[in-house]
């Protein structure tokens, strides 16, 4: 049954994308103002507000699963997955910032990495420095995205269940609000798995030769955040196309990695079907 929920959720962002009807996150943002009041010690503080959610969804979803042959459990297993993905258009961000890039306009790049992404990059007496540094933050930024918003998600969902899959989505909610406390440090040891699993998969579906060396020196270094890693192994399977101006190369770099992450998008799924074939 989980695997029909998720090609039928799949199947729903593929042609209809981020269904942003169900992305309404104010009752959680509610509760959360709510839980807030209580007081209560940073962690028991992100249990309560993280864990009661999940805690009911997994409850709702034992109780429907016997009705109808589970299929009740499918429609309600394809709702959590559809709001556990990432808000908002992934791809169409990556564009914007490649068209500011190709068009040669440095400054709208900057301003566009910096407000809707959130990247800081501080400067220096070199002119050329500040826009290399910003384009390695960027590549970190939107990989780190593009994996939290499904891939992390999927493997959360095969792994432990729809309700997981919830947790992890309110996780990186919480995070947008809290970025010190003990939500970061859970969510290192979240990504752990499934960022070196998709690391892995950039070996397979880019440049192996140059990517597994990158893997290998990083794969079991624990200190390293899940962007970073992604940054390093993605850009080596990539291998984008050299270009003399950097803004022409930071286009470049964003249309390879983009390539990069649909081909380990389809592998996913195809590991996903094997998976539910053996299973």
């Amino acid at each position: 049954m989980i695997f029909l929920a998720f090609i039928i959720a799949f199947t729903v962002r593929q042609l209809w994308g981020s269904q942003e009807w169900l992305h309404r996150d104010g009752w959680w943002l509610d509760w959360q103002r709510r839980a807030a009041g209580f007081e209560l010690g940073p962690w028991l503080q992100l249990l309560l507000t993280v864990g009661l959610p999940v805690l009911l969804a997994a409850l709702v979803l034992d109780l429907l699963r016997p009705f109808l042959f589970g299929l009740l459990w499918i429609i309600a297993a394809v709702l959590l997955l559809l709001y556990a993905f990432g808000r908002g258009d992934f791809h169409a961000l990556m564009a914007r910032y490649r068209d500011y890039c190709e068009r040669g306009n440095g400054e709208g790049a900057w301003l566009f990495a910096r407000e809707e992404l959130g990247v800081e990059v501080a400067t220096d007496n070199d002119p050329e420095r500040p826009l290399f540094d910003l384009h390695q933050q960027v590549q970190v930024s939107l990989l780190y995205d593009g994996f939290q918003r499904w891939f992390a998600v999927v493997f959360f969902f095969f792994l432990l269940g729809p309700a997981a899959a919830l947790g992890y989505r309110l996780l990186q909610l919480y995070r947008e609000t809290n970025r010190e406390g003990p939500v970061l440090r859970l969510l290192l040891v979240l990504d752990w798995v499934p960022a070196r699993l998709l690391a892995a998969t950039f070996v397979l579906t880019g440049d192996f030769v140059r990517s597994r060396d990158a893997l290998v020196a990083m794969v079991g270094d624990a200190s390293v955040a899940a962007g970073q890693l992604l940054q390093s192994v993605g850009v080596a399977a990539a291998a984008p196309v050299t270009r003399e101006s950097p803004l022409l190369q930071a286009a470049e770099d964003v249309d390879a990695l983009s390539g990069l992450l649909r081909r380990s998008g389809v592998a996913w799924v195809l590991a996903a079907a094997l998976f539910a074939i053996l299973g």
